[in-house]
């Protein structure tokens, strides 16, 4: 991978974190109890990310990268200030 093609995956990949967290954040102001669908949001999210089959990444391997985003998208959840 060189250096260009990373850096645009970066950026990729941060522009569509920081529009998932804008609309999360929204959708949970919006709710009756936003702490409570921040967590159902995290919960359902986690359990999505174990029944998933990552096909690029090897089967022996495929664990560590679903503690690896579970672990992301948790810090990114709770990391939202209502």
């Amino acid at each position: 991978m060189n250096n260009e093609y990373a850096e645009d995956l970066i950026a990729e990949l941060a522009s569509l974190n920081t529009l998932a967290m804008t609309a999360l954040k929204a959708i949970a102001r919006t709710q009756e109890n936003p702490a409570g669908y921040l967590a159902k949001v995290l919960e359902d999210g986690c359990r999505a990310m174990e029944k998933t089959n990552y096909y690029s990444i090897p089967e022996e391997r495929q664990g560590v990268v679903v503690e690896k985003a579970k672990a992301r998208f948790t810090e990114a959840v709770t990391s939202i200030k209502l």
